[in-house]
C-alpha cells in the first residue's frame, strides 16, 4: 500500500523514485512521527467536515425523514414516505462514512488484513452508539472518546473487556435508554384554552 504524501512530498527520510521528502523541502529535521501527525490532522479536518454535512442534512427534508423513520416507521409509511428509499439513503451515507474511516485506518496501519477486525470492534461500535444515544452527534463523539480511552486504562482487565462493555450497555438501557446526551424533541406548545387529554 503506498504511503501517504502531502502535495507529492513523502514522509520518509529518503524519497522513492526521485521524489522529495517533506523535511528537505521545508528545511526541517527528519521526524518519523510527522506522517502520523499529518494523518491525525487530516482526520480531524475530515471529521469536522462530516459533522458539518450531517448537521446540514438534518435540516433538509431527507434529514427530517431519517428522524421520523427512527421514531416511528409505521407513522412514516402512513404519511406517504418511501421508507425503503429513506433507509437505503441512511445506510449509504453510513457506509460511505465507514469507508472514509477505513481509508485512514489503512493509511495508518500500512496494510489491511481481515484479522485486523475482531468481534471486539463490532461490540465497541455498538457500545458507542448505545452509550452516546441514537441521533445525538455530541453523545456519540463523547462515547467514542470514553470507550476508546477506557480500554487503554483497563489493560489489566483485558480479558473482561467484552463483559464490561455488555454490563455497561445493559445499565445504559435501564437508566438512560436515550443515551448520555439526549436529542431534543421538537414540540408545539398548546394554545390557551386547549386541554391536553
Amino acid at each position: 500500500m503506498p504511503s501517504p504524501t502531502f502535495l507529492g512530498l513523502e514522509f520518509a527520510r529518503r524519497a522513492k523514485e526521485g521524489g522529495i521528502p517533506y523535511h528537505q523541502c521545508l528545511h526541517l529535521d527528519y521526524n518519523p512521527n510527522m506522517k502520523f501527525i499529518f494523518i491525525y490532522v487530516v482526520l480531524v479536518l475530515v471529521v469536522l467536515l462530516v459533522l458539518f454535512i450531517k448537521h446540514r442534512l438534518t435540516r433538509m427534508p431527507i434529514g427530517r425523514a431519517w428522524e421520523a423513520l427512527r421514531e416511528d416507521e409505521i407513522a412514516c409509511r402512513a404519511m406517504g414516505l418511501n421508507h425503503v428509499l429513506v433507509k437505503l439513503s441512511a445506510f449509504m451515507l453510513g457506509a460511505s462514512t465507514a469507508g472514509i474511516a477505513g481509508v485512514f485506518f489503512a493509511s495508518y496501519q500500512g496494510f489491511v488484513n481481515p484479522t485486523s477486525f475482531t468481534f471486539f470492534e463490532s461490540v465497541l461500535i455498538l457500545a458507542i452508539v448505545v452509550l452516546g444515544g441514537m441521533g445525538s452527534t455530541l453523545g456519540v463523539v463523547l462515547a467514542a472518546f470514553v470507550l476508546t480511552v477506557a480500554p487503554e486504562l483497563l489493560r489489566s482487565f483485558a480479558e473482561y473487556r467484552v463483559l464490561l462493555f455488555g454490563m455497561l450497555m445493559v445499565l445504559m438501557m435501564i437508566w438512560r435508554p436515550r443515551g448520555l446526551v439526549r436529542t431534543a424533541r421538537v414540540g408545539v406548545p398548546l394554545r390557551k384554552g386547549v386541554r391536553h387529554e
